[in-house]
């Protein structure tokens, strides 16, 4: 979208130049060049407004186009599969791995649970709408965790389907570190511990003594304000559920 004047041919007719002032708002023609267009004063009075909103119209674009980038990005950043499905499970939007999960497994034959659960919060959008879980069933994979939930504000309405994978975790040493002040050395054993190895597990792995890593969870008990694995293990899965792009 051009914010400089373009080469369209300007006209005397007031008419023609509002439609073309209006069109170059929306990125359909070049900025007509009105300073050779020949206009009075009695028009230059007329045009000036439709100018004036045509420029504010083509900033509210431009505001748009990047909000909407921003969200896609963001969205794409988290690598979850989202989904926006119209009542007929029509796909309507998808991230990258909505996209992948649509062609696999929803284009050619939904499970019914998610046609009804779809339909269901679609017929419900504007009421006392409630979200719906249930699990997709994977060939030697663990099952994936479904939430749909109504979007009103489409028009027809859809339902919002977002997918995760319950065996992948999203635990971030380093946003571990930066949210706790903890060692490198704390961060492995917290995100080890939430992953669901045992001390002796994790001392093995690393080569350590079941000692040592009882001290390195002590100190992260300390810095967490936590006094026990189980509540340790859910402040880390709530602090980072959505952190998995920062994992390393």
């Amino acid at each position: 979208m051009g914010a400089s004047m373009g080469t369209v041919a300007a006209t005397a007719d007031v008419g023609k130049l509002i439609a073309a002032l209006y069109g170059a708002a929306c990125g359909e023609n070049d900025w007509p060049q009105l300073d050779s267009a020949g206009l009075n004063g009695a028009q230059w009075q007329e045009l000036l407004p439709h100018l004036q909103r045509a420029r504010c119209l083509q900033q509210r674009l431009c505001e748009s186009q990047l909000a909407s980038h921003c969200a896609l990005a963001a969205l794409d950043a988290m690598g979850t599969a989202v989904l926006v499905l119209d009542a007929s499970l029509g796909l309507r939007f998808a991230t990258p791995a909505g996209h992948a999960l649509y062609a696999a497994q929803l284009a050619h034959a939904a499970p019914p649970a998610l046609v009804r659960a779809v339909r269901l919060v679609i017929a419900s959008a504007g009421g006392a709408a409630q979200c719906q879980s249930l699990r997709l069933t994977r060939t030697q994979q663990a099952p994936l965790a479904l939430t749909v939930t109504p979007l009103a504000a489409c028009q027809p309405p859809c339902a919002l389907l977002i997918a995760r994978d319950p065996t992948q975790t999203s635990t971030s040493i380093p946003a571990l570190r930066q949210l706790f002040d903890l060692t490198q050395a704390e961060a492995q054993v917290g995100k080890a511990l939430a992953q669901g190895a045992t001390i002796e597990e994790i001392a093995a792995r690393g080569g350590i003594s079941v000692n040592t890593v009882k001290t390195h969870l002590h100190h992260t008990y300390l810095k967490t304000d936590t006094r026990r694995q189980g509540e340790l293990i859910a402040l880390i899965h709530g602090a980072t559920a959505h952190l998995a792009v920062l994992d390393a």
